[in-house]
C-alpha cells in the first residue's frame, strides 16, 4: 500500500493520473458486460458453423431481406463475411444478395446489440440495427441495377475453413485474449480523450450542427474506429462529453467501412467497382442517417 500512496501522490495532479482513473472506471463499468458478449459471440460462431448459410428464394428481392436479416444476426467480420458470400454464389444465391449480407454482417450482430444497449442505452442499439437493415438493402437493390453482370463472380484461391473445430471453452478463452486487448486500447484512449480534451471542444465539433457534426464523425471514423463492440466506450465517453447522436450513428456506420482490413477485402474479393460503390453508399448512407437521427 505504501507503494500505491506513494506513486499515487507522485502522479497526483497529472494527466496521467486522470488517464489511469478514466482507464479503470471505464473498464469496471464495461468488464462484465463484455464479458458475456463474448460468451454470446462465440456460442453465436459455434452456432453458425455447424450450419449451412442459404438466403436463396423464389423472388430475388426477398433473398436480399432475408440476406439482411440473416447478416445482422451473424457475427462475421467483413473479412470472413466476403468469401463466404462469393461461396454462396455457386448454388444459386444472387449476387445481390450476396451484397446485402456482407454489408450488413460487419454492422450488427447479437454481441455488439447487447453492449450498445447495455451501454450506450435502447434507442441507439434499434436504431443502429434499423440503419444496418436499411443501408444492407439498399445496397442489395442497387446491385441489381449496378453489378448484374458479376453475378457469374467465382471465388479463386480462397479457402474459408480449413482449421479444425475447438471447442467451445477454447473459443472462449482465445476471444477473451483478442478482445481484451482491442478493448483495452480502445479503452485506453477513451479515457486519454476524457483527460485531455475538455467537454467544450467536443461539443462544438461533434454536438452543434448536424452536418458539421455528421461529417466531423465520419472522419473520426478512420483512424479510431477498430470494431462494432471495441468502438463503444469510445463513442460512449464522447457522447457523454455532448457528442450528437446523430454523429454517433454516422461513426457506426461508416467506421466498418474505411478500415484497412474492410478496404483490403473488398480490393482483393471483388474489386475496386465494388469497393467504390461499397466505399460511396456507405459514406453517402452514414451522412444522411446522421442528419436524419439528429432532427430527431
Amino acid at each position: 500500500m505504501d507503494y500505491y500512496h506513494q506513486i499515487r501522490n507522485l502522479l497526483e495532479g497529472t494527466y496521467t493520473l486522470r488517464i489511469i482513473q478514466n482507464f479503470f472506471e471505464l473498464f469496471f463499468k464495461i468488464g462484465p458486460y463484455l464479458i458475456i458478449s463474448i460468451v454470446l459471440n462465440v456460442s453465436t460462431v459455434q452456432y453458425f458453423k455447424k450450419r449451412k448459410i442459404n438466403f436463396t428464394a423464389g423472388s430475388e428481392y426477398v433473398s436480399i431481406l432475408l440476406a439482411s436479416l440473416i447478416g445482422l444476426i451473424s457475427p462475421l467480420p467483413t473479412y470472413a463475411a466476403i468469401p463466404i458470400g462469393i461461396s454462396l454464389i455457386n448454388i444459386g444465391v444472387p449476387f445481390s444478395a450476396v451484397i446485402t449480407f456482407i454489408i450488413s454482417s460487419p454492422l450488427m450482430n447479437p454481441s455488439i446489440f447487447f453492449l450498445t444497449v447495455t451501454q450506450i442505452g435502447w434507442e441507439m442499439a434499434i436504431v443502429r440495427t434499423a440503419a444496418a437493415f436499411l443501408i444492407s438493402v439498399a445496397g442489395g437493390l442497387l446491385t441489381i441495377k449496378v453489378f448484374r453482370s458479376l453475378n457469374k463472380i467465382q471465388l479463386v484461391d480462397e479457402k474459408i475453413d480449413g482449421k479444425p473445430a475447438r471447442s467451445l471453452w477454447k473459443e472462449i478463452y482465445r476471444n477473451t485474449i483478442y478482445v481484451g486487448k482491442t478493448f483495452s486500447i480502445a479503452i485506453l484512449i477513451s479515457a486519454a480523450v476524457k483527460a485531455l480534451i475538455s467537454p467544450q471542444f467536443v461539443e462544438r465539433m461533434l454536438g452543434g450542427d448536424a452536418k458539421s457534426s455528421t461529417l466531423a464523425a465520419i472522419a473520426l471514423g478512420i483512424p479510431f474506429y477498430t470494431c462494432g463492440g471495441a468502438a463503444i466506450p469510445f463513442v460512449d465517453t464522447l457522447l457523454q462529453m455532448g457528442m450528437n447522436k446523430g454523429a454517433v450513428l454516422a461513426f457506426f456506420i461508416s467506421g466498418p467501412a474505411t478500415k484497412a482490413e474492410t478496404l483490403y477485402a473488398y480490393n482483393k474479393l471483388l474489386g475496386k467497382k465494388v469497393l467504390v460503390f461499397y466505399l460511396s453508399l456507405t459514406l453517402l448512407f452514414s451522412y444522411a442517417a446522421g442528419i436524419i437521427y439528429s432532427l430527431f
